[in-house]
């Protein structure tokens, strides 16, 4: 798992364009080339939302008064501020700042931010290295492309059950951020593995498994507003997977009502494991935040070792390939491996016989 990390980790990811097909096209290579691939045009309505224009970047630098290069996109593309406007200027330093983002309680780290819906340009950049910037001329530039006649991609596939059924487990995860690798590129790993998982052992499957890799928030609101009818009708449990990779925590973020077959199988496989922590659905930022959503009510948890938001590297530079490791990656999918387990041998039983008969 930690070898597909790195794999993928290089590749600028956002919400759209050509790094978040590369990243499927691997995943489904890993998989064996099941992944069914999908494309949604860019300006379709998706219930109240809008699917974005299509996003791609070539390059994304700025030139220091001296000559340097700096916030140098190719060597590491959180510099740059998600879905920036194209530009190539030269501005002094107090109108440069205005665009600069840097993280003063942790100066050495770069933050990750975007802007998928308020057009704009920035950098981000080490509050370290921000502080050392001096007044003068600099150049910034950023070659990058907005396509209104693009698309947005998902992929999807089930796992059938080993009888025939409807119902189904729902397995979410997304693959849209850039270089971050517990919080973007964990979850995507370890559903490819339980999917290999599932397919690679004689497991006798009570229900269909629905896999979805899409982008967050944007990417599961255009799932449901593909599929919203069939799986209200047929998902029994679902898990939105973020986050679980590390070694630190395991995490379980609630429905609303948290009480679903979702919580219940959920708390009891992690309510025991190291440092477990629960959180209600008020905790949620992630895409069981959709799934549960007012009129669409599916019952989807998150699953998490640390949940996003609640580690000091989440969101910057240093949730990198250090913070990870393979047993971190490897107690990710154990857990989910025994929520499977625990759903297929779950039942409720009924008496044949008539009480008067025992």
């Amino acid at each position: 798992m930690l070898n597909l990390a790195k794999k993928l980790f290089p590749i600028y990811r956002t919400i759209t364009g050509q790094g978040f097909r590369d990243s499927l096209e691997i995943l489904n290579a890993e998989l064996g080339g099941i992944m069914q691939m999908h494309e949604i045009k860019s300006g379709t309505a998706v219930f109240d939302w809008i699917v974005p224009d299509e996003y791609n970047v070539k390059d994304a630098y700025i030139i220091t008064p001296e000559g340097d290069k700096i916030c140098d996109f190719k060597q590491n593309n959180l510099h740059l501020l998600g879905y920036s406007q194209a530009i190539d200027e030269k501005i002094d330093l107090d109108s440069l700042n205005e665009h600069l983002y840097s993280l003063p309680d942790m100066p050495t780290a770069i933050p990750y931010i975007t802007s998928y819906y308020k057009k704009r340009w920035g950098f981000c950049i080490s509050h370290e290295q921000r502080q050392k910037l001096k007044k003068g001329t600099y150049r910034v530039f950023i070659d990058a492309n907005h396509n209104p006649n693009g698309v947005l991609n998902y992929a999807d596939f089930i796992i059938p059950a080993s009888e025939k059924t409807d119902d189904e487990i729902l397995i979410s995860t997304y693959l849209c951020h850039p270089s971050m690798a517990n919080n973007e590129l964990s979850g995507p790993v370890v559903a490819t593995f339980l999917a290999k998982w599932l397919m690679e052992n004689e497991i006798k499957l009570k229900y269909n498994v629905r896999f979805v890799f899409i982008p967050e928030t944007i990417g599961s609101i255009t799932y449901l507003s593909q599929n919203l009818e069939h799986l209200q009708k047929h998902v029994k449990a679902g898990f939105n997977l973020s986050c679980l990779g590390d070694d630190l925590a395991y995490s379980l973020v609630h429905t609303p009502d948290a009480d679903t077959l979702a919580d219940k199988v959920a708390l009891h496989v992690l309510k025991d494991k190291e440092n477990f922590k629960e959180f209600d659905f008020l905790a949620s930022g992630s895409d069981e935040r959709q799934y549960c959503s007012p009129l669409v009510n599916l019952p989807v948890c998150g699953v998490c070792r640390s949940k996003y938001g609640y580690y000091k590297y989440y969101h910057t530079s240093l949730d990198d390939l250090n913070f990870i490791s393979e047993s971190g990656l490897q107690g990710g999918l154990q857990a989910m491996k025994e929520i499977i387990k625990t759903l297929q041998i779950n039942a409720k039983y009924q008496s044949t016989v008539f009480a008067n008969q025992i």
